[in-house]
């Protein structure tokens, strides 16, 4: 159970997001960006991209220490909420749907960026679509055990 405390932090990081939801789109609308006519082609690229990172952030060893510090110092309510973030997909994936968004518009070689991680997470894709085939196969090829053996 959360404390009182802990959880004005995850309430606060909900404002925190949301004042850099409009800041962002402020500056798109700024840039000329019209969200509405985002081409599709665009848009699939990233959410592929959005996939990839959430997955690197949240899961990937890559990036284990960064949890496991975070789980570590339970006594700071601060650490705890970003710890709510970076351990949740679901927590993650809005956080990271912004950055991708940011990355892709402002950051010099941005587009490149996404890119990458857009075809990392069809790659990934492809590696979940090659071992649930393999299970299945697998599955199939084993002898079937009855009840009274």
């Amino acid at each position: 159970m959360n404390s009182p405390r802990q959880n004005a932090w995850n309430f606060g990081s909900l404002f925190v997001y949301l004042g850099l939801l409009i800041l962002v789109g402020f500056l798109l609308k700024k840039k000329g960006v019209d969200l509405i006519n985002i081409p599709p082609r665009e848009i699939i690229v990233i959410i592929l991209a959005t996939y990839r990172l959430t997955r690197i952030i949240v899961f990937e060893k890559i990036l284990k220490f960064l949890r496991d510090f975070v789980r570590s110092k339970q006594n700071f309510t601060v650490l705890n909420t970003v710890r709510f973030i970076i351990t949740c997909p679901w927590c993650a994936g809005v956080w990271v749907a912004m950055i991708i968004v940011v990355i892709y518009y402002f950051v010099p070689y941005g587009v490149f960026i996404v890119y990458v991680l857009a075809i990392s997470g069809v790659a990934s894709f492809i590696v979940l679509l090659a071992n649930i085939t393999g299970l299945v196969i697998e599955e199939k090829q084993s002898p079937r055990r009855h009840k009274d053996d």
